[in-house]
């Protein structure tokens, strides 16, 4: 019950991509032309995954002990690095196709850093705010093309209407109280 919730927080409702802007314009850009989405969603999540569960064990293991855990933005990033470039890799070698993704991938694994407990939850985190960028990115579509079905002035012909319409999107989704989706924080506060 808990991982469904964090799924709905994280990856729908409090998505890193409409709150945080973590991507945001990377996802308009990738929806011009949405291809190869499945090839570079999984291999971000293994990229992810494996990143932030090694810097999670490094940092917590090593680094608190001995009073650096200042650093861990340091020790994800050359984490991360390694992994991603092992990684793109061995796409391009089976795949033949390139998926190179950085900014995304990094703060998502910066934020599950910073707003976790424990490992499966720092894991899970990162793995939602990936799924929901890539589940922005057909939203982000059908903006899109709306706005080009609507024939805009010549003033709106570039992506101005498709972040507007991206920001009411935002606005809407902050104006509902779901603090319902996420009672830990309650409970955690209350003891």
């Amino acid at each position: 019950m808990q991982m469904l919730r964090d799924f709905f927080f994280y990856a729908l409702y409090s998505s890193a991509v409409l709150v945080y802007g973590i991507g945001m314009n990377r996802a308009v850009l990738m929806s011009k032309k949405p291809r190869f989405l499945i090839w570079d969603c999984i291999k971000m999540l293994i990229a992810v995954s494996a990143s932030v569960s090694l810097s999670y064990l490094i940092i917590s293991k090593c680094l608190c002990k001995v009073g650096l855990a200042e650093l861990y933005p340091f020790v994800a990033v050359l984490i991360f690095s390694a992994i991603s470039v092992f990684i793109e890799a061995i796409v391009r070698i089976t795949a033949k196709i390139t998926m190179a993704e950085y900014t995304v991938s990094m703060l998502s694994i910066l934020l599950s850093l910073n707003e976790s407990l424990s490992l499966s939850q720092c894991v899970l985190k990162a793995c939602f705010c990936i799924m929901g960028f890539y589940l922005c990115i057909p939203l982000f579509f059908a903006i899109r093309k709306r706005v080009e079905l609507s024939s805009p002035s010549q003033n709106f012909k570039n992506l101005s209407l498709v972040f507007i319409s991206i920001a009411i999107l935002m606005l809407l989704l902050l104006t509902v109280n779901v603090s319902w989706l996420n009672p830990q924080i309650f409970q955690e506060v209350n003891n």
